[in-house]
């Protein structure tokens, strides 16, 4: 699986940023922990690239897959994750 680590890092990340607002809601947090989640993945991406296994990645690419498609929907994976959970947060309060 391509990007799991970027998915499992950004899934702490969602958990983290959705439990701080179930404690302490207000619609700025939401934009702030948007503002961080981008920060973070920036971050982490750039870790994801620099340790990355080149060799792993021409699998991908042989099934016909390109590398800028796989790492798109990697992060919107990521950020709809984090849009839904804002959302579920914003309903329940």
């Amino acid at each position: 699986m391509y990007g799991k680590w970027i998915i499992l890092a950004g899934g702490l990340f969602n958990v983290f940023c959705a439990a701080f607002l179930v404690g302490a809601f207000s619609y700025s947090g939401l934009v702030y922990a948007l503002m961080l989640k981008l920060a973070f993945t920036a971050v982490v991406l750039y870790l994801h690239r620099r340790f990355e296994d080149r060799d792993a990645v021409f699998f991908y690419i042989n099934l016909g897959l390109s590398r800028m498609r796989l790492m798109a929907a990697t992060l919107s994976m990521d950020f709809g994750l984090l849009l839904l959970l804002e959302i579920l947060v914003a309903l329940c309060r």
